[in-house]
């Protein structure tokens, strides 16, 4: 069974802040045995490490279970090679730093003195803030099960986890969720800009737009049946929605757009890759 976990967070920042909020609110870390780094955190995380008796910026070095990279990708080349505690090699390293692949990692800890040790890349989205976001994570294959499951632990506090099998899912998989939230956000932003062409008040199309993209993930999250069988449950033949999917339905519509818009970002994902 897993107890509480010792952590050396790197960079508080808006995902670092919202993941280690989301391991305070579910009481999963040891504050006596963890600790965070970031030279100038935002208050509400002062506050809130300040509540937990959490450690801010330690200057004693001591084992930890669990080292989570959550700093600028470019930061990296310079703040791993400075780490030093006891018996790093034990430590997994989980980097949330998009674009910097294990291999790239593992040379930094190999200047560390910890090039042994585990490493497991995790790929958040921007709905961690409030728990609801998605987590994709990849492990090389010398980590063990133990391990995976401790990374599992840490970021299903935030929401969901999928494991991906090769290392280049994650370029693929973040195309669609930590792009996607900007996807809905820009379709919400359509759906209320033709609601105003309708005729409506801007503020009216601006609320209907957002509280049935709400309304939908709700209920998306709570019925276990397809998107696909959703959207045939409320599409009656001949009726008002119907004839809407006609045109977003369309073979040169919606689906090719999001096809090419996965792949343009997919392609960008690799390209900012070392």
């Amino acid at each position: 069974m897993l107890g509480k976990h010792s952590v050396l967070l790197l960079g508080a920042g808006s995902m670092g802040g919202s993941i280690l909020s989301c391991w305070l609110d579910q009481k999963i870390l040891d504050p006596r045995r963890s600790a965070v780094v970031d030279p100038s955190p935002r208050d509400s995380v002062v506050r809130e490490i300040d509540a937990y008796g959490l450690p801010l910026n330690p200057e004693e070095d001591q084992p930890y279970d669990v080292c989570v990279l959550a700093v600028k990708p470019q930061l990296l080349p310079s703040i791993i090679p400075a780490l030093q505690w006891p018996n790093m090699q034990k430590t997994i390293f989980l980097s949330v730093a998009a674009g910097k692949s294990v291999g790239s990692i593992r040379n930094h800890l190999k200047e560390a003195g910890a090039g042994d040790a585990p490493i497991i890349r995790a790929m958040p989205n921007l709905p961690v803030a409030v728990k609801h976001g998605v987590t994709l994570l990849y492990a090389e294959s010398r980590v063990q099960p133990r391990e995976r499951e401790i990374a599992t632990r840490l970021m299903s506090a935030t929401g969901s986890v999928l494991w991906v099998d090769k290392e280049e899912q994650i370029d693929s998989g973040m195309s669609i969720s930590s792009c996607g939230p900007a996807y809905v956000f820009l379709l919400t932003e359509a759906m209320a800009e033709a609601g105003e062409a309708a005729g409506l008040p801007a503020d009216i199309a601006e609320k209907l737009a957002r509280e049935t993209v709400t309304g939908a993930g709700a209920l998306m999250a709570h019925d276990r049946r397809s998107a696909k069988q959703l959207r045939q449950a409320v599409t009656s033949k001949g009726g008002t929605t119907a004839e809407a999917l006609k045109v977003l339905d369309d073979p040169k519509a919606l689906r090719p757009l999001v096809t090419e818009a996965v792949a343009a970002a997919t392609k960008r994902a690799r390209e900012l890759s070392d």
